[in-house]
């Protein structure tokens, strides 16, 4: 055990201990909060790596839902707290438990199907705060342990009930803190994801990115409002959002099921000018705090995140962070301030990770343009100067202007690095024809800086 223990714990530190970044405050926060959790896990008995609770006890399963996922069938949504392990195609499966303990509560809080076992740390006798094991959706009508008992690691302590949706039978685990000699009243505090001290737990595949519009691989809105903008024209405080799933590799059987959330978030934002360094958005590894389940997850359409049996879309707004690990309703303050920032082209970068440290990143280009009055942030005008362009082998284009004006004419590739300068100066009324020629496919942006008005524009070549 010793050296499961310790090998767990050296994992875990591998996979979510990284050199210092510096949060938009200059604070080490990406960091803090996770050595924070270091700190946590050696006073509070986390460094003892479980088994799952399920036979085989040295085997991955299937998971249906994830720790901090996206929930909501019907009514309000909310924080998935805990981990619902999938027992495919069959029920009523014996439940273990996963550690010593001793019997605080049994009960239900929604009749048959939710009956649930907490396995505290320490016995009756002790009254103050103390941690245990959550198992939930155990079948009242079988034999199971009870208020009072004192159990081993291994030992029955129940069996899974049938559950109404077919092929959904589970067991909802979850590690939790109450106090009192009894918890009677199921209030209890989720207090850390069972993944990050479950052994073994590999996971075979990374989080997958999906287009958070259409065309789009991220969606930008003003800060905690549904008004969405053109990525090529950022202006004011910006909310991004990004669209993420997770799978683990052992599937449940159904491809909606094995859609989960992923463990970690980061952002940053690139620019020859200004940047926001690489910042931790989200982290599903401890409390989790019920009223901050609009501070992760954009809810209305178009990016509605949705999570029940028939969906699982996930949209993230990553900039509700001030950097640290703890989530606080105050993080819906937090935003991209665009004004702070020169107008030109910029690169948002996301990356996600799942529990065994697999992570995707993507990125895209954009460009802020706070040219106008960000105070009542009017519509952004339309420039009389008439920029035209043609793609294909190569990039061809004319300007046309209706007066003498100081023109500036920029290539950028797709990652926002400048190609060239195609036009830099004084031009008088007329038509000017431009081409531009790369030996390399794909996306390119033109930006015109015409007198005191900018125009981008997006060109595929082919060669």
């Amino acid at each position: 055990m010793k050296q499961r223990t310790y090998q767990k714990f050296s994992d875990w530190m591998t996979r979510n201990t990284s050199p210092p970044q510096a949060d938009k405050g200059g604070q080490i926060g990406s960091v803090k909060g996770l050595f924070a959790s270091a700190i946590i896990f050696i006073f509070s008995n986390y460094l003892l790596a479980i088994p799952w609770p399920i036979a085989p006890f040295d085997s991955v399963h299937p998971l249906g839902n994830n720790w901090g996922e996206y929930q909501n069938y019907g009514g309000s949504p909310y924080f998935h707290n805990g981990i619902d392990i999938i027992t495919v195609r069959q029920q009523g499966v014996p439940v273990y438990a996963v550690a010593h303990g001793w019997v605080k509560a049994w009960l239900t809080i929604q009749a048959e199907y939710h009956w649930r076992l907490a396995i505290a740390d320490s016995n009756l006798s002790y009254t103050d705060s103390c941690e245990g094991w959550l198992y939930a959706h155990i079948d009242s009508s079988r034999f199971h342990k009870n208020i009072g008992d004192e159990v081993q690691e291994g030992d029955l302590i129940g069996y899974l009930v049938p559950w109404p949706v077919t092929g959904f039978d589970h067991l909802h685990f979850a590690r939790i803190k109450d106090a009192g000699s009894t918890w009677d009243e199921a209030d209890w505090a989720f207090v850390q994801n069972p993944l990050t001290v479950l052994d073994p737990n590999t996971d075979t595949i990374k989080p997958q990115f999906e287009n958070a519009r259409t065309g789009a691989k991220f969606a930008f809105c003003r800060n905690n409002s549904n008004v969405y903008l053109n990525p090529e024209s950022l202006y004011g405080d910006i909310d991004i959002i990004a669209k993420i799933c997770d799978k683990t590799g052992f599937s449940t059987g159904d491809t909606i099921w094995d859609r989960l959330a992923p463990y970690r978030i980061e952002y940053s934002v690139r620019g020859d000018f200004d940047s926001i360094p690489l910042t931790l958005s989200f982290q599903f590894s401890g409390l989790i705090n019920q009223s901050c389940i609009r501070v992760v997850y954009k809810t209305q359409n178009p990016c509605r995140s949705r999570g029940d049996y028939d969906y699982r879309d996930y949209y993230f707004i990553v900039t509700n962070t001030d950097g640290d690990s703890i989530l606080e309703t105050t993080d819906s303050l937090s935003c991209w301030h665009t004004a702070d920032f020169p107008d030109g082209w910029y690169y948002v970068k996301v990356t996600a990770y799942d529990i065994a440290g697999n992570s995707t990143t993507e990125s895209m280009p954009v460009f802020v343009f706070n040219g106008v009055g960000v105070a009542n942030n009017p519509p952004k005008p339309t420039p009389s100067p008439q920029l035209s362009l043609s793609g294909g082998l190569s990039l061809n284009g004319q300007i046309s202007l209706e007066q003498s004006q100081k023109v500036s004419l920029k290539i950028f590739d797709n990652t926002g690095r400048m190609e060239k300068v195609l036009i830099s100066g004084q031009l008088g009324k007329g038509d000017y024809h431009f081409t531009y020629q790369t030996k390399h496919s794909g996306i390119y942006f033109l930006v015109a800086q015409i007198g005191g008005q900018i125009i981008t524009k997006k060109v595929v070549i082919i060669r």
